[in-house]
């Protein structure tokens, strides 16, 4: 029977590495309350780490003690290891859904650190016990997140061991290419690592069987033939056997049966060697049905030989592989009856192993659901944040356009105020020129005027004379202050810049400060030189 690894661990578990102490001992530290919190609490995890195995109840007990202390001395950090010490013990003794409740103590203490380490620690460990619940899509859902918070902190050597899990996984339930993607996604991260002990061996192993299962022989046997060099390196026996019985199924599977059979031999020594009976019947039953073609009495000797072990074995598929095989080797040397007889146990068990394949075809199904349904949420999610999005940016966009209406409006306002006062102040010109007009007794009448400007006292109120060009430009603007330059160089036959040059030396002769109705401020001063005003 092929094989694979599952790589599931209780994370966030310290090993010790020094000699073991009495346990008395270590009580006896725990229970001196002179010793700081530290102290005890180091005491606490000491006792954990070297006596769960023998003394559950006990360490389980000084756990509990271990929690009340950190909640007593405020050490979120040793509450967080206390619980989850705490679930993973109970999740060995078979207390699963205690050991989730406390789990999910832990998780809480771990949000409320802001440890996404920690809290994917948890998120990993509770995965563990979905998959001995059998409850793999939760499982799933689990280790995914678990990845992500462990990416998410940086730790990426916890978040390879999580993708190993979530490969194992899917081996589980056949999802075969989704496991062979993780696996490779743990082998790149572990490329340029120096020295992994067995691991790569292991996930070589792994990804030989997936390999396998997908059809791709040639990959399969280059991963086995890796998978065994480091194996045998590591002296791992009992991954090496595994290694060999899947190397046999290939062999055999790509028509070599002398070389299946020597990989079988070699499993079944090194299991025997192990003490490990069961996978050592297995391998016999994979010999018999190897030999079944070339001697089915031999095959027929080996499977009835060890039928009564093989049927107390756990698992419909090794029984089915049983009676497959004493089916084909009565039929073939002629026992009709026995064989019959063979074929019917074949059925029963056979139905039974395809009901098994059938639930975890469910299974992957509901996955594949699960993570549809994810996709979904994460696509609504992210329609609404753009929706939200939209919604600012009209606000935005909404409160640009008020802005700029404000401003329009602003803008307006002081265009009519500006053009308010200039009126005023062109009125009030008007109105001086006008009252020099009475003065000198004419009434101002633009279009006919009659008032005349005195060059004389104009040359001498300035203190120069006037050239004729600025003279005529003077008269002109008498009979209309509002002339523009262009009129004026046509009634004077000159160009606009003339007339601007004439016009510019005049307002520093009558020292002219208005800036917009110049010409008028200009007739204004030469007005009242002219009638004597100038002081």
């Amino acid at each position: 029977m092929r094989q694979f690894f599952a790589f599931l661990l209780c994370l966030g578990l310290s090993t010790s590495g020094w000699g073991q102490p009495e346990m008395s001992t270590l009580i006896e530290a725990w229970n001196d309350t002179t010793r700081s919190a530290e102290d005890r609490l180091q005491t606490a995890k000491d006792l954990h780490i070297e006596f769960y195995q023998q003394y559950p109840d006990t360490v389980l007990f000084y756990l509990a003690e271990m929690r009340d202390l950190a909640i007593r001395a405020d050490r979120p950090l040793a509450l967080y290891s206390a619980h989850n010490r705490m679930a993973s013990l109970l999740e060995k003794q078979g207390h699963v859904e205690e050991a989730l409740k406390v789990f999910g103590d832990a998780e809480q203490v771990a949000i409320a650190l802001g440890d996404s380490a920690r809290l994917g620690t948890v998120y990993g460990n509770r995965g563990n016990v979905y998959v001995q619940l059998n409850q793999y899509v939760e499982a799933l859902r689990h280790y995914n997140r678990a990845i992500a918070l462990h990416e998410g902190a940086g730790s990426e050597r916890s978040a390879r061991k999580m993708r190993m899990a979530l490969g194992n996984v899917f081996m589980i339930i056949g999802h075969n290419g989704l496991a062979m993607a993780q696996f490779e996604m743990v082998q790149e991260g572990i490329a340029d690592q120096p020295d992994m002990g067995y691991f790569p061996g292991l996930l070589a192993l792994n990804m030989g069987w997936c390999a396998y299962e997908l059809h791709d022989h040639d990959r399969a046997a280059a991963l086995y033939a890796s998978a065994l060099q480091t194996l045998e390196r590591e002296q791992k026996g009992f991954y090496v056997a595994g290694c060999h019985e899947n190397m046999a199924t290939l062999l055999e599977e790509v028509g070599s049966p002398d070389d299946a059979m020597e990989h079988w031999v070699a499993a079944r020594e090194i299991y025997r060697d192990l003490g490990a009976r069961g996978d050592e019947l297995s391998c016999m039953l994979g010999m018999a049905e190897l030999t079944l073609p070339s001697d089915p009495a031999k095959a027929l000797r080996v499977a009835s030989d060890n039928q009564m072990e093989l049927l107390e074995q756990t698992g419909y598929e090794i029984k089915s592989q049983l009676y497959s095989v004493m089916y084909q080797a009565h039929k073939a040397l002629g026992h009709d009856a026995l064989a019959l007889q063979m074929h019917e146990s074949f059925v029963l068990y056979d139905d039974s192993l395809q009901s098994e394949k059938h639930r975890l075809a469910v299974i992957r199904a509901a996955y594949e659901k699960d993570v549809e349904h994810q996709l979904r949420a994460v696509q609504w999610e992210g329609e609404q944040k753009q929706s939200r999005q939209e919604v600012q940016q009209l606000k935005t966009v909404l409160a640009l356009v008020l802005g700029f209406v404000a401003v329009i409006g602003l803008l307006v306002a002081y265009i009519v105020s500006v053009k308010r006062r200039h009126r005023v102040r062109r009125e009030e010109l008007m109105n001086q020129i006008e009252d020099l007009h009475q003065k000198s007794g004419n009434t101002l009448i633009l279009e006919t005027p009659s008032l005349e400007l005195d060059r004389t006292r104009l040359d001498e109120v300035l203190g120069r004379t006037l050239n004729d060009t600025d003279w005529n430009v003077l008269k002109i603007l008498l009979e209309d202050p509002a002339m523009t330059n262009r009129n004026i160089a046509e009634r004077v036959h000159l160009s606009v810049d003339g007339i601007g040059s004439s016009l510019r030396r005049m307002y520093l002769y009558f020292d002219v400060k208005e800036t917009k109705y110049k010409k008028m401020a200009l007739l204004h001063a030469a007005m009242k030189a002219s009638a004597g005003q100038n002081e």
